[in-house]
């Protein structure tokens, strides 16, 4: 039924809306074509772990700046 893939834009996204912004996965859910569990995954740096550690290095490092991202 799923089988899209995200850009790394859309992780970012997603990473924003859900560590920022405290979009939970269900919401998260209505606006990005995947399951549940996969933003999950996603939400947890269990999959795109590359996306996943630059954002969180970035928050971490300009917390100030990731608020204006999206």
């Amino acid at each position: 039924m799923y089988n899209v893939k995200l850009t790394d834009k859309e992780v970012y996204k997603m990473l924003y809306l859900n560590k920022v912004k405290g979009m939970l996965p269900y919401q998260l859910e209505e606006l990005f074509p995947v399951s549940k569990p996969t933003i999950k995954n996603i939400i947890n740096g269990k999959s795109r772990k590359d996306c996943y550690e630059a954002f969180m290095y970035y928050k971490e490092k300009h917390p100030k700046k990731v608020v204006n991202l999206f």
